[in-house]
């Protein structure tokens, strides 16, 4: 495949203080008539556009270049000889991006999936195996204790941290040959490396370390009959409050539970607890006299994977459990 696209374009001269600049759009400038751009020792060149001026040629990169890193630029001459220069981008001046982990406190079943890393700003990605530690009690590396998956949501500021589903669940070979990641009833230390850097190149500038404990494993389904619901009064936009007997997964709270009045859906902000213990739904209009349904998804997990439809580690031989109550009535008055 073509590595470059280049577009022909009647553009100024630009006057270069020397022969390869940055300019204002990110831009790498070069003076000559054609242009490749590398990533540090990379033999592979970026993919980008290139666009050609009377005496100077535009590369701009498909993905964004990354401040502090050093890139490579090979440009061509007017006389035909290509010459390589260095950039490295300055970091911008913005504030060092901070870490926090869900949920917190951070006490999970020792047989729990995932936990959240939740930064501040868009992060570096594809790196995170690099910049996570965990250590057990005794201050020893639990080697293999992620599964390498990486997932982002959509803005790049939480990660899903998987811990490793085959040493995680019971009976199967790896959590057979190596142990659990988590030991129960002992804590355990998440460290965040202090170079993890934003998208924008600047790094945490710190260690950052969580203490995760871990109690007994947990093999049954959330039970919504157990939950505690607080009812706000009409003509108010005080919040739907929703205690749960157990953290849940923070991250499918905030869209697995939604508020019903009649046949249409309220519209309002959701907020859910650091503790993952607790949601609340702040409606955009006043609530009004009348009968609601807290409608809730069946997938909806706990910190161990099950969700109302079963648990996360099933056993056939059981005879099969009838699945919990996917949907709470609550009655608002004056």
């Amino acid at each position: 495949m073509k590595r470059w696209l280049i577009v022909l374009s009647l553009l100024c001269s630009v006057a270069f203080a020397d022969d390869v600049r940055v300019n204002e759009a990110g831009q790498i400038e070069a003076r000559g008539s054609d242009v490749r751009v590398f990533r540090g020792d990379a033999t592979e060149p970026l993919f980008g556009s290139v666009v050609r001026a009377r005496d100077s040629v535009r590369f701009a990169a498909a993905l964004p270049l990354v401040p502090g890193d050093t890139y490579r630029v090979e440009f061509q001459t007017a006389d035909g000889i290509w010459s390589t220069q260095r950039l490295k981008f300055a970091h911008p001046a913005s504030a060092a991006p901070t870490v926090a982990i869900a949920p917190s406190p951070t006490v999970l079943p020792a047989n729990a999936l995932k936990l959240y890393l939740q930064f501040s700003q868009p992060m570096e990605q594809g790196v995170f195996l690099d910049r996570i530690t965990l250590q057990g009690q005794d201050g020893s590396v639990v080697q293999g204790a992620f599964r390498e998956t990486e997932l982002w949501s959509p803005d790049g500021k939480r990660l899903t941290l998987w811990l490793h589903p085959g040493r995680q669940k019971s009976g199967v070979n790896l959590n057979t040959d190596e142990g659990p990641v988590l030991q129960e009833n002992t804590q355990h230390t998440l460290r965040i490396a202090a170079n993890w850097r934003s998208a924008s190149g600047v790094g945490l500038g710190k260690e950052t370390v969580f203490t995760v404990s871990a109690g007994a494993a947990d093999h049954s389904c959330p039970d919504p009959q157990r939950w505690q619901i607080t009812v706000p009064k009409a003509g108010a936009r005080d919040p739907l409050i929703v205690s749960f007997d157990e953290p849940l997964d923070a991250a499918m709270l905030v869209s697995s539970l939604k508020v019903k009045r009649g046949e249409g859906e309220v519209a309002g902000v959701v907020t859910v607890a650091a503790d993952a213990r607790t949601w609340s739904f702040t409606p955009d209009a006043e609530w009004t006299l009348g009968a609601g349904v807290l409608e809730i998804d069946p997938l909806l997990e706990d910190l161990a994977g099950n969700n109302l439809l079963g648990p996360f580690e099933v056993d056939h031989d059981a005879p099969a459990k009838a699945a919990k109550a996917t949907a709470l009535a609550f009655e608002v008055g004056g």
